[in-house]
């Protein structure tokens, strides 16, 4: 039988070099580890979820990619599952070292992440904040947070333009998973102030707050 090659360990140095070449670095930890700090430019999807099926959606078949996960476990299954659904250009992983990337002086990142029992005064009071909900719209019809505008992660790359770039967002799914990963594609290509509403729906709903419906009539 047929058994894989083991994947590469990269060093620090190695990640920033092949990330400059152009090979996509794709995050597999959690959202709130990837949140606290990662390297800037680098997409998150989480292991511990639906993860192959929304790296097939979003990335391209031909990328070259990159793993960073939280051990060799981790990145191992990350890549079995890659290659279930055609993604089979992985070229290595690196673990993710706070230490070893600031010694070599890599290009960090963090979000900042919210939840709502802490948020929602400001959300009441503070109009200027744009909630932006990355659920699918039929998900967003049966119910989003007050205020919220709907862009799924579907959509994200070619409906970017609906962000407001002079307003901070709050980016939100249903409890986090994939508002992280939009963070990470829209903060690829912006500078906007982005922070990722971490419980999203049943966060608020855990709450008691109200959901807004649209009148669709």
């Amino acid at each position: 039988m047929f058994e894989p090659s083991k994947l590469r360990l990269l060093t620090a140095t190695q990640l920033v070099e092949e990330h400059r070449k152009g090979t996509l670095v794709l995050d597999t930890r959690d959202a709130e580890q990837f949140a606290a700090l990662h390297l800037r430019g680098s997409i998150q999807i989480g292991l511990l979820g639906p993860f192959a099926s929304w790296a097939a959606i979003l990335l391209k078949p031909n990328q070259k990619l990159l793993l960073v996960a939280k051990n060799e476990q981790s990145a191992e299954e990350a890549r079995l599952r890659l290659a279930r659904v055609g993604l089979d250009h992985v070229i290595g992983y690196s673990l993710a070292d706070e230490t070893g990337w600031r010694d070599e002086k890599i290009e960090l990142a963090t979000i900042a992440t919210a939840r709502c029992e802490s948020i929602r005064q400001t959300l009441e009071s503070d109009p200027t904040v744009q909630l932006v909900d990355v659920r699918s719209r039929a998900e967003w019809l049966k119910g989003h947070l007050p205020g919220a505008i709907s862009l799924p992660l579907l959509d994200l790359e070619s409906r970017a333009q609906l962000i407001d770039p002079s307003k901070s967002s709050l980016v939100y799914c249903r409890e986090g998973f994939r508002a992280t990963t939009a963070a990470s594609i829209l903060l690829r290509e912006s500078s906007a102030e982005i922070a990722i509403l971490i419980d999203g729906v049943e966060g608020w709903s855990a709450l008691g707050l109200p959901l807004e419906v649209p009148n669709t009539k």
